[in-house]
């Protein structure tokens, strides 16, 4: 981060957070130690623990978690998004940081194997810098999320056309578009995911108030409106009732090739507790459901990603302090 910025490395998927309100609190709520945690802040804290946003119900359709391996791959693996198009490649981002925060792809061996092809030419920033969570439509339209210049420019979505591990133009552009609120040092967009024909772009806006958490993070759903831009879908909360809470983060949104299941993450801060969800309805342009916990995952989990047949999930985990890249399968 530059050292004009008014607010802190933003949270990103894959940073655990918890409270940090005195030591006896975070006794009593189990959460995690202050070293490695970011503070939201008191008041923040106190609403966080006033209830419990858990999934209700559980998912039993995916089981098997296995390790992915990135041959030629060293270092923490975050963010995974397996293109649809057929191309076999894996996108993910370095350990965010924010200091070093970097795009790489790798491409398919089988489903737990994957060889890293390094990182992708002309996303990445000089450090300090984060540019990360990257997804692709089946026509190569490229977005990923970039800090560089934010809160300047309140646009920190970034597109292009990815082919052979380039993305051009270079620079890519920032996407326009009313998604964004223009609040500079307090609403960003976290992360975001492009749906598989390129006309829906899953966005999650993230508010902070001081501390390196977001005190407020909801998935919302933009329409292609021309080219470089997108705009809030009309009904869009009404749509998202269901998936967002006020008590909890709700980011890293995927959605299935036929837009009728939307993976995402769900993090309670008064715990620390992560959960990988999904939503479902019967039709594409139906409010999605209550959403219920992937039964198979365990630990701090962030971040899935669906293969083009929705038959493997991937996700990435705290393993052992280092994030790795894992997966479930269903018949």
């Amino acid at each position: 981060m530059h050292d004009r910025y008014i607010a802190p490395v933003p949270f990103l998927p894959g940073i655990a957070v918890a409270l940090l309100l005195s030591s006896s609190l975070i006794s009593a709520t189990g959460c995690s130690d202050s070293k490695d945690q970011g503070d939201p802040g008191p008041l923040i804290a106190l609403f966080r623990c006033s209830g419990s946003c858990a999934a209700k119900t559980v998912n039993t359709e995916f089981s098997n978690p296995q390790k992915v391996t990135i041959n030629g791959y060293a270092g923490h693996a975050m963010e995974p998004f397996v293109t649809r198009a057929g191309t076999g490649y894996l996108f993910f981002n370095s350990l965010n940081d924010g200091n070093d925060t970097s795009l790489y792809y790798a491409v398919w061996v089988d489903d737990v194997t994957f060889t890293s092809q390094g990182k992708i030419n002309n996303v990445n920033g000089s450090p300090p810098h984060l540019d990360a969570v990257a997804s692709m439509d089946t026509s190569n339209n490229f977005y990923y999320i970039s800090t560089r210049n934010w809160p300047i420019e309140i646009r920190n979505v970034y597109t292009g056309t990815f082919a052979a591990g380039t993305v051009t133009p270079n620079p890519p552009l920032s996407l326009d578009g009313d998604f964004y609120i223009s609040d500079p040092g307090g609403w960003i967009i976290m992360d975001c995911e492009i749906s598989p024909d390129g006309n829906h772009l899953y966005f999650v806006n993230a508010h902070f108030s001081g501390g390196s958490v977001p005190d407020r993070s909801n998935i919302g759903i933009a329409e292609y409106s021309a080219p470089n831009t997108f705009n809030k879908a009309i009904g869009n909360e009404t749509v998202m009732a269901a998936v967002n809470t006020n008590n909890c983060l709700e980011y890293a949104p995927c959605i299935s090739d036929n837009g009728l299941e939307l993976f995402f993450t769900r993090l309670d801060l008064c715990t620390a507790v992560s959960e990988i969800l999904v939503a479902k309805r019967a039709d594409a342009s139906d409010p999605f459901g209550e959403p219920a916990r992937i039964g198979a995952i365990s630990g701090f989990v962030e971040a899935p990603s669906l293969t083009a047949d929705g038959k493997t999930l991937y996700y990435h985990m705290n393993d052992g302090g280092v994030y790795t890249i894992y997966k479930v399968s269903r018949p």
